[in-house]
C-alpha cells in the first residue's frame, strides 16, 4: 500500500514537470519584456526587476517581496545597471523547474561554454545581484561605524570643554 502511494506521488510529480512552461508562458514573459523594453535593448535597469518579475504570470511570476530570492538568484548586472532578459529568464526557468540552488546559483562553472555567442555585443558584467547586495551591506556598516566614531568623537569634545570651564 505504501508503494503505491509513493509510486502514485512520483507520477503526479513527473506530470507536473512533464507540463512544465509552455511556449505561451515564454510569449507571456517576452510580451511583458517588450513593454519594459520596447527599442529591443534586451536589457533593463536593475531597480526594474523585482516589479518585472512581479507583473508577470504564472509560473514564471514571482510576486513581491521577491527581492531577497532574485539576489540569490546571483544575476550578472552589465554597466550603467542593466540586466540582460535571457539571463532573468533563465534563473525563473531553473527556478520553476525546483533545479534553482540559491548556494550554487547562476556561476560560470555550469553555464554552457557559449554563454556570451548569444548576448549583444554591449554584454559586459561588472557585478551580480549577490555581489551588489554584499556591496550594499558593507557600505551600510562602513557608515554605521563612520557615525559611531564621528558621535563619540563628539561627546569627547564636549566632555573636554565642560571639563575645561
Amino acid at each position: 500500500m505504501y508503494i503505491a502511494v509513493i509510486l502514485e506521488n512520483f507520477s503526479q510529480i513527473q506530470e507536473d514537470v512533464q507540463q512544465g512552461l509552455t511556449n505561451d508562458d515564454y510569449d507571456m514573459y517576452y510580451e511583458k519584456w517588450q513593454r519594459l523594453d520596447p527599442s529591443g535593448s534586451q536589457f533593463i535597469q536593475y531597480n526594474q526587476l523585482s516589479d518585472f518579475v512581479d507583473d508577470l504570470e504564472p509560473p514564471l511570476r514571482i510576486p513581491k517581496p521577491n527581492k531577497l530570492l532574485l539576489v540569490s538568484m546571483d544575476l550578472p548586472i552589465c554597466e550603467d545597471d542593466r540586466i540582460h532578459c535571457v539571463d532573468i529568464l533563465d534563473s525563473l526557468t531553473k527556478y520553476f523547474l525546483g533545479i534553482f540552488d540559491a548556494s550554487v546559483a547562476n556561476t560560470e562553472v555550469d553555464a554552457p561554454i557559449d554563454i556570451k555567442k548569444d548576448r549583444p555585443k554591449d554584454y559586459h558584467p561588472i557585478t551580480t545581484t549577490s555581489q551588489r547586495q554584499r556591496e550594499l551591506y558593507l557600505s551600510r556598516m562602513g557608515l554605521k561605524g563612520f557615525r559611531t566614531n564621528v558621535e563619540r568623537k563628539n561627546r569627547e569634545a564636549i566632555l573636554k570643554k565642560a571639563t575645561i570651564c
